[in-house]
């Protein structure tokens, strides 16, 4: 409980790291994104008074792992839970996008699980554009360490727009992230696993995210690590600049 009760300093750690990561970003090429046009659909006039303002198209949605009434998902030794961690970790990301500018939405209010078609309802009450988050850890067995560690990303069977969102968080952890494992499958020509899990059917964009594994013991230690985890809450933070450009300036399919 302890090393949870770190992540509330990871708000007040890298402030000043944020804005040279931004200016890192900007270079940082995607082929489907046109980067040099980036700042055009968040810097503006404002008509009626002729000055210039910096405002956010896109809605984030955050999507909490299991509640802390779901068995299992923890480490094997009880020392990690992943209902503590996911929710630390959003709630301080998402104090970072607000500060960005951007608006923020909540699925999970509490540490309970209001269960997943609720989930769902609560993503689709949001407003278009908006993309879904859904941040859990990953686990190979049932109580037992295991070998498998490493992150992923997560999206619905076929070609969607969640597919590019997704591409673009994994190419930027691969950038700013290189010594971290990750897992990918490429069967279908992009990085992200796919699956039907309940929590990816928004009428957004959904990207579920599987930080590492909760049944590794290498991986357990990266979890609770507050520098590692605070660089990975800026890297996606900033990679919602590149989503949003991309989903703000392409029609819905």
């Amino acid at each position: 409980m302890t090393r949870i009760k770190k992540y509330w300093q990871l708000a007040l750690g890298a402030t000043l790291g944020l804005p040279t990561l931004l200016a890192i970003m900007l270079v940082f090429g995607y082929t489907d994104v046109d980067i040099s046009q980036l700042s055009t659909s968040i810097i503006k006039t404002d008509t009626s008074t002729g000055k210039a303002v910096y405002t956010h198209e896109l809605t984030i949605i955050l999507d909490a792992a299991h509640g802390s009434d779901v068995a299992g998902k923890a480490s094997p030794d009880g020392e990690h839970r992943e209902y503590q961690w996911s929710r630390m970790f959003i709630k301080v990301l998402g104090e970072r996008l607000t500060d960005m500018g951007y608006n923020v939405v909540y699925t999970v209010s509490d540490e309970t699980e209001p269960g997943l078609t609720e989930r769902v309802r609560r993503m689709n009450a949001v407003n278009d554009p908006a993309i879904v988050l859904s941040l859990h850890n990953n686990a190979a067995g049932s109580g037992q360490w295991k070998e498998a560690h490493g992150y992923s990303f997560w999206t619905t069977p076929g070609f969607t727009r969640s597919d590019i969102c997704a591409d673009i968080l994994f190419r930027s952890m691969r950038t700013y992230l290189p010594e971290l494992t990750y897992r990918t499958d490429y069967s279908d020509k992009d990085s992200d696993y796919e699956a039907k899990f309940t929590v990816l059917y928004s009428k957004h964009p959904t990207v579920l995210m599987e930080y590492l594994f909760q049944d590794n013991h290498f991986d357990v230690q990266l979890i609770l690590n507050v520098r590692l985890s605070n660089t990975t809450m800026q890297v996606l933070a900033v990679s919602m600049l590149q989503i949003e450009h991309y989903l703000c300036n392409q029609p819905i399919k």
